[in-house]
């Protein structure tokens, strides 16, 4: 029976976590995994599951990171429940500190509105990624015989001038925004970090080229450079849209160099330094990681930023291309119609405020666990 018992706890690991105490895991893993199961059951109810409903061809990718992420938590789950078990056994008795990591996870549960910004995001995040699941309608569809449908059980956001569901579409919606958002922000994050790297490290003529180059693309107005670049080139779409906001978009270059030129003179730079190591080395063994803090606050609040250049881009008609679903472009359909069908402009412009204003305060929040200057470890 405890040989039974045993095997069991390695293998399930809600099992094993509430045998060995671990309660608050247990409690996660379960939540997890009950959220995932439960969104699939919603997939299965409306045929939009892949291999097990017979009208999923046009859902494939949300049925697989479905998939994927289920197997992850549980594979998660028993590498947890397995690394628990072996240090149980290995040093059961032997007091354990706190990292810098066990540090900033507890600082950031006390961060109220850290936690609220995070859960929003969540909220958001999964609307997007399980689209599919969630949308009462297709965002495409049009119903000409239900068009301005003021909100109800049926259409609980109302419908637009063609009858599509706004709802839908403002889920759909949430995937430009944030894929091009975060897509951005890792283009921006990459190549700024990258010169701010080389700007701060090597200093002299390299670092006056790149902050020239800076300050010559700053004097121009950010979204009036990216209208132009997309004139000029006449392009839209999603990737165009990320590559030319993560190029132009080199605020973050500044941030990482002012770090970088403080973290080049600390002392264990220099000793590394002194005992004959290489500049690439030093870069990304001591510099990167310790200038890391003030990148990543700067790119999450970033994604706010960009999300709302997206909206602004797509009001005046420089954003993806219809019909696809997107919040900036529903706010400038609904500009005709503010008069008789407001919710038309209030539930996008809501979506657009939620969502900047999470990212705001995770990054705000981000940085007061992340900097210790700014607040002791507590």
């Amino acid at each position: 029976m405890n040989q039974r018992l045993e095997y069991l706890t390695k293998l399930i690991p809600i099992v094993g976590h509430l045998r060995e105490g671990y309660y608050a895991r247990a409690t996660f893993f379960a939540f997890a995994l009950l959220l995932h199961v439960g969104i699939g059951i919603g997939g299965l109810y409306q045929s939009k599951l892949l291999w097990l409903s017979s009208s999923s061809g046009k859902f494939i990718a949300s049925s697989l990171i479905l998939y994927a992420t289920v197997i992850g938590i549980t594979v998660w789950g028993v590498l947890d429940m397995r690394l628990i078990l072996k240090r149980k056994a290995s040093d059961e008795n032997r007091p354990r500190g706190q990292n810098y990591f066990d540090i900033v996870k507890r600082k950031f549960l006390r961060d109220k509105k850290g936690l609220v910004g995070a859960f929003i995001l969540f909220v958001i995040v999964y609307a997007a990624i399980y689209a599919p699941f969630f949308s009462p309608y297709n965002p495409l569809k049009m119903d000409l015989l239900n068009t301005l449908e003021s909100p109800s059980l049926h259409h609980p956001f109302g419908t637009d001038n063609f009858g599509r569901d706004i709802l839908a579409r403002v889920i759909y919606g949430s995937r430009v925004a944030l894929g091009i958002g975060a897509g951005a922000m890792l283009v921006n994050m990459t190549w700024g970090g990258f010169l701010g790297l080389l700007g701060g490290y090597y200093r002299g003529l390299i670092d006056s080229i790149i902050m020239r180059v800076l300050e010559i693309t700053n004097v121009i107005p950010y979204l009036v450079l990216v209208i132009l670049v997309l004139a000029l080139f006449r392009t839209s779409g999603v990737v165009p849209l990320i590559l030319i906001l993560g190029i132009f978009g080199l605020y973050p270059a500044r941030i990482i160099r002012s770090e970088v030129l403080s973290v080049r003179e600390e002392d264990y730079v220099l000793a590394s330094r002194s005992i004959g190591a290489s500049d690439s080395r030093i870069i990304f063994h001591h510099v990167l990681p310790n200038s890391m803090a003030s990148l990543l606050v700067t790119s999450t609040m970033r994604i706010g930023t960009n999300i709302i250049t997206v909206a602004g881009l797509s009001f005046l008609g420089f954003g993806v291309t219809p019909p696809t679903p997107s919040w900036g472009r529903s706010l400038q359909q609904a500009q005709d119609y503010m008069r008789v069908a407001t919710w038309m402009a209030i539930f996008p412009g809501l979506a657009i405020i939620l969502t900047v204003f999470a990212f705001n305060i995770l990054g705000d929040s981000l940085r007061d666990v992340l900097d210790p200057k700014l607040k002791e470890y507590r």
